[in-house]
């Protein structure tokens, strides 16, 4: 009966137990040298339920049988048997529809009425004596409305675990892969020979005006190459971000510079907030790139600056900028300047040209993709990922 059945907060536990159990299996060579949020994703989309959506709007139908059906006399309450017709509709389902085994935080004490849920479809069966289109209509239509409140219900649950199934897959992720590193340092140190399997590079202690970030140390005997910390990281992409927003609030202005013009606001912008840390057109890899952050001599920040010329010019822009990146490089960004009329058609065609690519490895969540949307690329054919912001700057002043 529905209301006494297992809570859906069971099954999700039961789903947690099991990414957890997988984090913990992972071979240490992939712990340490994969991004991390290559690996966080691959445990949550092989272990995490996935919302359910059932495709209302294109059911099909069975051919309408005869069948025998029982009918209850009003007056003597007893059965017979009567002929009948049967039609069956059918809806393509997708997703975890185990979760509607479950009672969700919002619940009914009624079932799902005449309407059968399989992983792949959800079944409304229709038998009646004078079987006729109004009557298919009604029970189809009063299924649909109490299974999609059941998926409604099931999908909120959904939605609320995965924020915290993703956090903590994340952590311990990174506790294990820290785990790890340190013991293998801590082998390193006692002198015995053993394969290098690749240790966490330090932090760069960036020398922002507003902010000051301590320096991690590296506890390997070895100095590993140094990386941008992630909270330089994003700093360099909201300093792009906000100098891009001041360019969009003048587009008349702005969509008169071309590329070269615009790469060199960007990087007065840049310079003005870190210490004179970003350059333009600096050799790195195969060629020049348009803006590098160093420390020490070692590349921490590599980006690109390109007009939109098609996704034809944004895949040449892509395979340009891997060309840039050398084994030490993890973080880099696209900026992307667009002067078309129709400027939300555009900043989609380039979404779709990056995850179009051959190097696209994984698409983060975005909670504003007209504004920036985060990747995770592979670099070269050793197959190393590096983390790419893909930056949209509209400068078209419209029609």
């Amino acid at each position: 009966m529905f209301g006494t059945r297992q809570s859906l907060r069971e099954f999700f536990a039961q789903r947690m137990d099991w990414a957890l159990r997988e984090v913990s299996s992972v071979d240490q060579d992939v712990l340490t040298t994969e991004h991390v949020d290559v690996l966080v994703a691959a445990v949550l989309d092989k272990h995490m339920p996935v919302a359910i959506d059932v495709h209302w709007d294109s059911p099909t139908a069975s051919p309408i049988t005869e069948v025998i059906t029982q009918v209850r006399d009003q007056f003597d309450q007893r059965t017979y048997d009567v002929a009948a017709s049967r039609i069956v509709v059918s809806h393509v389902l997708t997703g975890t529809s185990a979760m509607l085994d479950y009672d969700a935080s919002t619940f009914s004490m009624s079932g799902p009425g005449q309407a059968k849920i399989s992983s792949t479809s959800v079944d409304v069966e229709v038998v009646d004596r004078a079987l006729d289109a109004d009557r298919i209509k009604r029970v189809v239509g009063s299924a649909r409305t109490d299974v999609s409140k059941r998926i409604g219900w099931a999908n909120v649950d959904l939605a609320q675990f995965l924020v915290s199934a993703e956090q903590n897959v994340r952590a311990a992720v990174e506790k294990r892969r820290a785990r790890v590193l340190s013991d293998r340092a801590l082998q390193e140190s006692l002198g015995i020979p053993v394969a290098s399997t690749g240790s966490p590079p330090p932090a760069v202690p960036a020398r922002r005006k507003h902010v000051s970030l301590s320096t991690r140390t590296t506890q390997s005997a070895s100095v590993p190459e140094p990386v941008l910390d992630d909270a330089i990281y994003q700093d360099v992409l909201d300093a792009v971000r906000a100098w891009s927003n001041s360019l969009e609030r003048a587009p008349r202005t702005a969509e008169k510079l071309d590329e070269e013009e615009l790469r060199d606001l960007l990087l007065a912008n840049l310079n003005s907030y870190w210490q004179g840390g970003a350059g333009g057109e600096l050799f790195n890899g195969s060629g020049k790139t348009d803006i590098l952050i160093r420390h020490d001599d070692r590349n921490v920040f590599i980006g690109e600056c390109k007009v939109w010329h098609g996704p034809k010019g944004v895949a040449e822009a892509l395979d340009q900028l891997r060309g840039y990146i050398v084994w030490r490089d993890s973080k880099a960004a696209l900026v992307m300047f667009i002067k078309t009329a129709d400027s939300a058609a555009t900043v989609a065609k380039l979404h779709a040209a990056v995850e179009a690519h051959p190097s696209h490895v994984l698409t983060k969540a975005s909670t504003n993709p007209t504004h920036r949307a985060d990747y995770v690329v592979t670099a070269d054919d050793e197959g190393r990922r590096v983390s790419l912001a893909v930056i949209p700057v509209v400068l078209s002043s419209g029609p």
